[in-house]
């Protein structure tokens, strides 16, 4: 039921400049994430999900890289279509 109710907003903001980044922590069933972060209907990928159930053995810098995994292709894509005008 929620998963219907994330869903729809996530595709629904698909039309604003907004990125979505989920981290999994506490390796936990992250399904509901992966599903969201591969979700059909959206104008862009306007999301994104990784596991991180090494936290404790992640650098800064790959922590950093992993956030921003997914970013710079929203920007071009975002960009593309109009939604982002900078």
């Amino acid at each position: 039921m929620k998963r219907k109710k994330i869903s729809k907003l996530l595709i629904k903001y698909s039309k604003v400049p907004i990125f979505w980044q989920f981290v999994g922590l506490g390796n936990a069933d992250y399904g509901v994430l992966q599903k969201l972060d591969d979700l059909r209907g959206r104008v862009v990928d306007n999301a994104d999900f990784f596991a991180l159930d090494d936290i404790d053995s992640v650098t800064d810098a790959e922590l950093y890289d992993r956030l921003l995994n997914e970013f710079p292709g929203w920007l071009k894509q975002v960009r593309a279509k109009g939604i982002l005008r900078s």
